[in-house]
């Protein structure tokens, strides 16, 4: 279990910190797009593209992004130290549970968003989930 706890903080980790760092340097709009048209390519269905974002959103979402980044660092530290971090397991995957409960508001206050955003929220809700009984069996 630890192994595969590991392998799961390993790959979120650095995905967040690959996601800080293209909305930082290309933007959120950008970012967006191009992981949009990816998620489009791979399925094989074609879906309206997000487009520009107005500046204040671009300006909100590259000031939260180091933070996203923060967590991916602690997803890579927390998994360099395991078992002796495990601890640190329930706080993040809650925290990250956060996340997939603040896109599921959204899409009940706002609309449905691109399909690849609702596989990220599908993903935040069940993932955090997953962490969390890897670590009781862990801890056990």
């Amino acid at each position: 279990m630890i192994a595969t706890l590991r392998l799961l903080h390993i790959v979120l980790g650095a995905v967040a910190v690959a996601i800080c760092l293209a909305i930082i340097t290309l933007g959120p709009a950008a970012t967006a797009s191009s992981s949009e048209a990816l998620f489009d390519a791979l399925t094989g269905t074609r879906h309206a593209s997000t487009g520009a974002w107005p500046p204040t959103m671009d300006s909100e979402l590259r000031f939260y992004a180091p933070f996203w980044g923060a967590y991916g660092l602690v997803l890579l530290h927390i998994a360099r130290r395991l078992p002796a971090t495990l601890g640190w397991v329930p706080p993040t995957a809650a925290l990250f549970f956060a996340g997939g409960v603040g896109r599921a508001i959204s899409y009940f206050a706002v609309g449905a968003p691109h399909p690849f955003f609702v596989l990220l929220m599908i993903i935040e809700l069940v993932l955090p989930v997953l962490f969390v009984a890897l670590w009781q069996i862990a801890k056990a």
